[in-house]
């Protein structure tokens, strides 16, 4: 994981209070999570604002007729299992 990186921001005074709210709900532990949230949304937004609805549709079928979903864990021991074979170094 990279280095976290300072940076400073002003927010208004209701911004800054949504952020202080969200926090002390529990939603989040700090301001810096609440603003990585924020931000992440936000680039998700971005990527999806330059699908087209045929085209989400189209991926959305594509993953349904993909088949049953494969366990994310047990893929990974598998991947990992193969990899040692393969190169004879424990991953």
């Amino acid at each position: 994981m990279a280095r976290a990186h300072p940076i400073r921001i002003e927010l208004s005074p209701d911004m800054s209070e949504l952020v202080e709210s969200v926090v002390q709900s529990g939603d989040f532990k700090s301001p810096d999570e609440v603003v990585a949230a924020a931000l992440n949304a936000w680039q998700v937004q971005r990527m999806l604002a330059n699908f087209t609805v045929e085209e989400l549709d189209g991926l959305i079928q594509e993953g349904l007729d993909s088949g049953d979903p494969a366990d994310g864990e047990e893929s990974f021991r598998r991947i990992r299992a193969e990899f040692e074979r393969e190169f004879g170094v424990k991953a």
